[in-house]
């Protein structure tokens, strides 16, 4: 499944699938053996992530419109343009974005009372659903956001967002059994070791997301907030026929580039620093190179707690 119709079903409250096992690589260190003997899962601070730019947030809203003029910039434009990718062809999707980026001025901000001439063609381009409230909001959205009540409730969310860094807490796990680059680079080059976990039944599914991928991730604020708004006015005046896509914020702390996708990872978000009971034990696996010493004692606890362990 899609990770990002995951994450919209996930906080849409309905049901999606986890895989039975993920996994953990870790190196020995001193909290191995006490969060092994706790049973916990250890939540890393967002900011002390190993990549720079991994939840790092950007508050610019230059770069969705203007405000000397009060008009959408072609980022912004993209922005919702998206809202119909779904129910048209790659090829039609390309020419409708084609056809709005040509009533743009020099400037590249939407000329609203062009809109108007090509508003048929665009409808062609998408024959399943009527795409009026999305052309509406091409036109007016910087008049609907200066209403003080939005903007008050965008800007809760923003302060929200924006310090999430500070404050959030992300346990990685992955769905890779046996990798030669998670071994190397999270379980000191084999000298660690691997936990499964079994997620069945774990009770804290509900903090657990997908890693979505992709070339240029997409972390700013104000355009993540601001597609929550858009989408659902967009559902609530299409009929339902336009799904809203609020995974946008929670995609903020669950989206890396796409050099990593090899990792397949999931994560856990909770508060930075927090220990939360971790998922049953499946089984344990010893890295090639760990030392015979902490090979031993990995051994010691595996049998004295019936846990399955292997070498690597």
């Amino acid at each position: 499944m899609d990770p990002i119709k995951i994450i919209n079903a996930k906080m849409n409250k309905k049901g999606f699938p986890v895989p039975q096992y993920l996994y953990k690589y870790r190196s020995i260190d001193e909290y191995t053996y006490d969060m092994l003997k706790n049973r916990y899962l250890y939540f890393c601070p967002a900011e002390n992530l190993d990549d720079p730019s991994e939840c790092k947030v950007d508050f610019s809203q230059r770069d969705f419109f203007v405000l000397q003029t009060n008009q959408l910039t072609f980022t912004g434009v993209k922005v919702i343009l998206n809202y119909v990718r779904p129910y048209t062809s790659e090829d039609n999707f390309r020419l409708f974005e084609s056809k709005v980026a040509h009533i743009l001025d020099g400037r590249g901000e939407v000329r609203r009372n062009f809109l108007l001439d090509i508003s048929f063609e665009l409808q062609q381009l998408v024959p399943g659903v009527d795409i009026t409230p999305l052309l509406n909001w091409l036109a007016w959205i910087p008049t609907k956001l200066n209403n003080p009540q939005v903007r008050k409730v965008m800007m809760e969310h923003f302060i929200l967002a924006y310090n999430a860094r500070q404050g959030m807490g992300i346990c990685s796990l992955t769905e890779v059994k046996n990798s030669n680059e998670m071994w190397q680079n999270y379980a000191a080059d084999s000298k660690g070791y691997c936990i499964e976990y079994d997620m069945r039944n774990y009770e804290n599914t509900n903090l657990l997301y997908p890693v979505v991928y992709q070339d240029n991730r997409e972390n700013n604020i104000v355009i993540s907030i601001l597609y929550q708004f858009i989408g659902h006015w967009i559902c609530c005046t299409s009929n339902g026929q336009i799904d809203t896509d609020i995974s946008q914020v929670a995609r903020l702390f669950v989206t890396k580039d796409l050099k990593w996708s090899y990792q397949k990872e999931w994560r856990l978000l909770s508060d930075a620093n927090d220990k939360l009971p971790a998922p049953p034990i499946h089984a344990i696996y010893l890295g090639k190179n760990m030392n015979e010493k902490e090979k031993q004692l990995m051994i010691k606890y595996c049998v004295a707690n019936n846990i399955k362990y292997e070498q690597y």
